[in-house]
C-alpha cells in the first residue's frame, strides 16, 4: 500500500528543467561583446492539450493569432516532441507585454500553455566580429546524439557557431530543476517549487579588442567602396 501511495503522490507534481543563463563573452578590457537579455517565454505542453480534436485545434488555432506564429510551425514543434513529456515546444521566445498579461489572464482557456521566464542572447554591436563570435540555437537530434553522454538534453540552446560553439561547455552553464504541483487533469495547483537553482555559465574573455574591431571593420567597408568606385570590385 505504501509503495502505490507514494507512486500516486509522485504523479501528481512535474519536474521542469530550467536553463540557466549563459556566461557573458567580454573583449580583452572587459567591455561586453555578448550578454543576456531577461524575456518571457510562451512555452507549450502536447501532452497537456486537450483530448478532442475539435478544441485541440481550435485552441491551437487561436494561440497561433495571438503569438503571431504560423499554425503549422507550432503543429512541426508538436511533432518533434512526440514522445518526450518533459520538453515543452517553445511557441515564442520573447512575448510582448500585452501578449503575457492576456494569457495570465486566459490562462484556463489554454490548457497546457505556460509563460516562463528566460534568458535571450543578445549582440549589443549587432554584425561586428559575427563569424567570429558565432550564433547560439536549440540542439537538433543530430547534434543531440552525440552530445547526450556530455549533459545535453533535448530542448537545450547550444552554441552553434564560432565563439558560442567553441566554448559552449563554459559558456552554458548549469541548468537547474522546479516542481510543479499538477492536478488529475494536469493542471498547476499551489506554487512552484526549486529543487535545485540554475548556475550561470563563466564569462568568456577574448585577446580581441573591441575598438580596433571596429577601425577593422570601418576601414575594410572603406576599402570596398573604393573599389566599387573605381570598378576594380571583380579584380
Amino acid at each position: 500500500g505504501t509503495k502505490y501511495f507514494n507512486q500516486a503522490g509522485a504523479n501528481s507534481y512535474r519536474t521542469v528543467r530550467v536553463q540557466a543563463p549563459r556566461g557573458a563573452i567580454v573583449d580583452r578590457n572587459g567591455r561586453s561583446l555578448v550578454m543576456n537579455v531577461p524575456a518571457t517565454q510562451v512555452q507549450l505542453w502536447p501532452a497537456d492539450l486537450p483530448k478532442v480534436y475539435t478544441r485541440r485545434y481550435r485552441e491551437l488555432e487561436r494561440l497561433a493569432g495571438l503569438t503571431r506564429v504560423p499554425l503549422y510551425e507550432i503543429a512541426r514543434g508538436i511533432k518533434a516532441r512526440r514522445g518526450d513529456p518533459l520538453t515543452p515546444v517553445i511557441v515564442r521566445d520573447a512575448a510582448s507585454g500585452p501578449l503575457v498579461v492576456y494569457l495570465s489572464e486566459h490562462a484556463t482557456e489554454f490548457p497546457g500553455v505556460t509563460l516562463e521566464k528566460a534568458y535571450l542572447r543578445h549582440y549589443p554591436y549587432h554584425a561586428l566580429a559575427a563569424q567570429l563570435l558565432g550564433y547560439v540555437g536549440e540542439i537538433s537530434a543530430g547534434q543531440l546524439k552525440s552530445l547526450a553522454k556530455s549533459g545535453y538534453q533535448a530542448g537545450d540552446e547550444i552554441g552553434q557557431s564560432g565563439v558560442e560553439s567553441s566554448y559552449d561547455r563554459y559558456l552554458r552553464g548549469i541548468a537547474g530543476t522546479k516542481r510543479l504541483q499538477v492536478d488529475s487533469l494536469v493542471h498547476p495547483h499551489g506554487s512552484v517549487i526549486t529543487t535545485a537553482f540554475p548556475k550561470q555559465g563563466h564569462t568568456l574573455r577574448l585577446t580581441l579588442d573591441l575598438k580596433l574591431q571596429q577601425a577593422a571593420e570601418k576601414a575594410l567597408q572603406y576599402g570596398i567602396s573604393l573599389a566599387h568606385a573605381g570598378g576594380q570590385w571583380a579584380s
